[in-house]
């Protein structure tokens, strides 16, 4: 494959079969080795361009210090603009995040591809439950730390560019991450899930540098510290038509518990689960047409 800035980029994502793709995609977290990071486009200036195509509107930049506990920051108010954010990441405390790169002309062709065989990797499983698949630029400055959160989306994170350290805490560990705060982040809150110390050695650290990838599962906690220098991850995501039915549930369970009832989780009762779909639904058109 021959990018537009004229380099050649892998033909896959991974040299050699791994079975773990399969066999774990959303049921627990693994290490992979890629071959995509040895490529001039990850210097800042090419990342300042796609940016610039990209615009704000398809990304999410913050220039504030942040720690473990403290959530995404609104993203409405900024210091600098999102090129500028970028330029001068090496010497600030700065997180930006472009989205739908797929559909950019210089990174589009690369990463369309990656996401295409990253489901090829995983195989049936995925291909049939796949909604939509983008990808998903994490650029980050030195010490940066992003914020303890969930996912409502399975991702693979692959680190392009510099180091840091993943932390990825289990999302079935009801005392990691308990139910009402699952219910919580599909009603809206995306701060939903907190962080709780006394549960960080129970996290998998994964030792990020170029050329590695970690799985993630939908609504596995984690957080990320970088190393000494600017760091350059895809995330390649796909969103899950199991998913959507479930969180439907998740947010019928949340208005539930606001009438002080105590709903039982998704897939314990296929008919309560139905009936609370349809209550979902019900409402978002009563929404609509109010």
């Amino acid at each position: 494959m021959v990018n537009p800035l004229g380099a050649t980029m892998p033909d896959s994502i991974a040299q050699t079969t791994d079975a773990r793709f399969a066999q774990k995609f959303n049921c627990d977290s693994f290490v992979f080795d890629h071959g995509l990071h040895h490529h001039r486009l990850y210097e800042l200036d090419n990342l300042v361009g796609l940016a610039r195509r990209l615009g704000p509107a398809s990304a999410y930049w913050s220039t504030h210090a942040a720690d473990v506990a403290d959530g995404w920051e609104d993203n409405k108010a900024h210091e600098q603009s999102l090129e500028e954010a970028i330029a001068g990441i090496e010497h600030s405390d700065t997180l930006v995040i472009l989205k739908n790169m797929e559909r950019d002309p210089v990174f589009g062709p690369i990463f369309g591809k990656v996401v295409d065989d990253m489901a090829a990797r995983v195989g049936p499983t995925l291909q049939r439950d796949n909604l939509h698949g983008r990808a998903t630029m994490l650029i980050s400055s030195p010490r940066r730390i992003t914020a303890y959160h969930i996912d409502a989306d399975a991702n693979f994170l692959l680190q392009l560019r510099g180091d840091k350290t993943v932390y990825v805490f289990d999302g079935t560990d009801r005392d990691i991450l308990p139910q009402p705060e699952v219910e919580a982040f599909y009603a809206g809150e995306l701060n939903a899930a907190r962080y709780r110390a006394e549960h960080q050695d129970s996290a998998r650290a994964v030792d990020f540098r170029p050329g590695i990838g970690v799985h993630v599962p939908v609504e596995w906690p984690h957080w990320v510290k970088n190393g000494e220098s600017v760091s350059v991850s895809i995330s390649i995501n796909y969103d899950l038509r199991s998913n959507a039915q479930r969180a439907r549930v998740l947010r019928a369970n949340h208005r539930l518990r606001r009438f002080g009832l105590s709903p039982a989780a998704p897939g314990i009762s296929p008919w309560r689960d139905m009936g609370k779909i349809a209550f979902v639904k019900g409402l978002d058109r009563l929404h609509h047409h109010a």
